[in-house]
């Protein structure tokens, strides 16, 4: 509707001179891809923070090590008697190493940015799958998918409280599973 209400010969020119960009060698596009791989990590994580999304990281390398190498001194220095008490220790101290709950904005946050495409692409696809019925529902959210990222339109759903109940109970579980994406 804006379109046709406003005056589009500048415009005109400005997209033949931007066709011309896309057609050099892709340099364009790919600052275009990064730009809004920004935009989409900043959404993501704008949505970790709004919904207050927390997650377990495991250690669970550290973790084995350090509770076999307490059996094993135990052992060497007490016998089977050594053994428990090293399997007490060793126990203890693998779980305070194999759990950290961590903000998942912060884990975004510290994420290297050579990593983060990926985590996208993985973010993608379930956000794409699981809300795609209620994007489809809605001519708005229709719209906005044309000139958004699935991720700026879940951002948009988040912050008017278009998404609610059992459908915001889902987001939070997909945000909170990053097992499968880190």
């Amino acid at each position: 509707m804006w379109a046709c209400c406003c005056d589009t010969s500048g415009d005109k020119a400005d997209s033949e001179s931007n066709a011309g960009k896309r057609a050099t060698k892709g340099g364009t596009q790919k600052i275009e891809a990064n730009e809004q791989d920004a935009s989409d990590y900043e959404d993501l994580r704008y949505l970790a923070q709004a919904r207050d999304i927390r997650c377990t990281i495991r250690k669970s390398t550290q973790a084995g090590v350090a509770a076999g190498l307490s059996v094993m001194a135990g052992t060497v220095i007490a016998g089977p008697v050594g053994a428990a008490v090293g399997g007490a220790v060793g126990t203890a101290l693998a779980t305070s190493l194999a759990k950290d709950v961590v903000p998942l904005n912060v884990l975004l946050e510290k994420t290297p940015p050579g990593q983060r495409h990926e985590v996208l692409k993985a973010f993608h696809a379930i956000f794409k799958e699981e809300f795609k019925d209620t994007i489809q529902s809605s001519p708005e959210l229709k719209l906005l998918l044309r000139g958004r990222s699935i991720f700026g339109v879940v951002r948009y759903m988040v912050e008017r409280d278009l998404i609610e109940g059992e459908k915001l109970e889902k987001l939070d579980r997909i945000m909170s599973l990053t097992k499968k994406v880190f």
